[in-house]
Formats: structure tokens, sequence, C-alpha cells
């Protein structure tokens, strides 16, 4: 993890520590290892050939009870990408988690930046989620 990383995830911690809402729970940020999140990110046949999960860098945390997903891809080519998201919640059982703010999110990506996907549950029985990455035409 960068140094820089390191600091933002610090004054995170502190700043939420200085919090005054009794309920508030700051995340507890932390890397998933690639064997934690290989299995939950499924992209599509073109995606993969375009687009790479940057190392250390898919992030899950409890923010105020609900589990929230951050994940930082990078653009591979040299031209611009045209990428759509979506985030499924599962509660303990496995059964899908179904919310009003399900759907795709369209992501413009330029040559070789990164990018970040987030989301976060609105049910606090989510305790797992898979995320699906596709390519689309405008």
């Amino acid at each position: 993890m960068s140094r820089l990383a390191l600091w933002s995830c610090a004054l995170a911690l502190v700043c939420g520590a200085c919090e005054s809402t009794s309920n508030y729970e700051p995340p507890q940020p932390g890397a998933l290892a690639e064997s934690e999140w290989r299995g939950r990110i499924h992209m599509s046949e073109k995606v993969k050939n375009i687009i790479a999960i940057e190392e250390d860098q898919v992030f899950e945390a409890r923010q105020n009870g609900l589990l929230r997903v951050q994940v930082n891809m990078r653009n591979l080519t040299e031209g611009e990408q045209s990428l759509r998201t979506s985030i499924v919640w599962f509660d303990a059982s496995g059964l899908q988690l179904h919310a009003p703010t399900d759907g795709w999110m369209s992501h413009i990506v330029r040559p070789k930046a990164l990018f970040m996907a987030s989301a976060g549950a609105s049910n606090p029985d989510a305790v797992s989620w898979r995320m699906n990455v596709d390519s689309w035409s405008r």
C-alpha cells in the first residue's frame, strides 16, 4: 500500500474518532486479499482485456452499520473506454438483497487512467457482494 494511502487511512480513522454521533462506526479500511475478491468481481470477456484491478486496491468496510465496497481499476488501453458496473448485495444466507439503488452505473474512463467503482449497501443485513463489470456503447 502506498504511503499516501496509509496516511489517508490514518486520517480517516482519526477524524472518525472525533465524531460525536453515538451510532457512528468509522470504516475499517483495509485491502482485501486477491483470494477474497477474485471470485466476487465478474468481468465480461472484452473487459478482461482492457481493465485491470489495481493490486491491493479492493476495499471493504462497514460504515454506520452498512457494508461498503470500493474497487480501483485501471484502463490498460490507449483509448477512452465506456464501462458499466453493478454491485449485488447478499445476506448471511446467500440470498440477494434488493434495493432502490440497484442497477448499472456508467463510467467513461480516459486512456491509462485509474478509476474507482464504489457502492454502499442500503440494508444492514448485507454481508457479501458481487460486482459485475461490462462494456457499453454510447
